[in-house]
């Protein structure tokens, strides 16, 4: 089922945190939660443990160009 524009503003609003699912009125709460959940990537139906520890995930950043090792260009010498 496609949703209305009315679900569709609800939608946005909640995505861009200016309500939150509790502010959305009770008739259209389910829809709104379908298409949050559609729209964020949300692929699992279960529930969500906010307890867990998410990994973390390490990045080393790239190395800056003054620590690159270039050799020095040496002048010719003659022929």
């Amino acid at each position: 089922m496609k949703p209305n524009t009315r679900i569709l503003n609800y939608v946005t609003l909640v995505q861009d945190g200016v309500l939150t699912l509790d502010d959305v009125p009770q008739d259209i709460t389910k829809e709104v939660t379908k298409w949050v959940r559609y729209l964020s990537g949300v692929t699992d139906n279960g529930m969500v443990k906010e307890d867990t520890a998410t990994p973390t995930v390490s990045t080393t950043p790239a190395p800056t160009p003054s620590a690159v090792v270039t050799k020095p260009i040496l002048p010719k010498v003659g022929d």
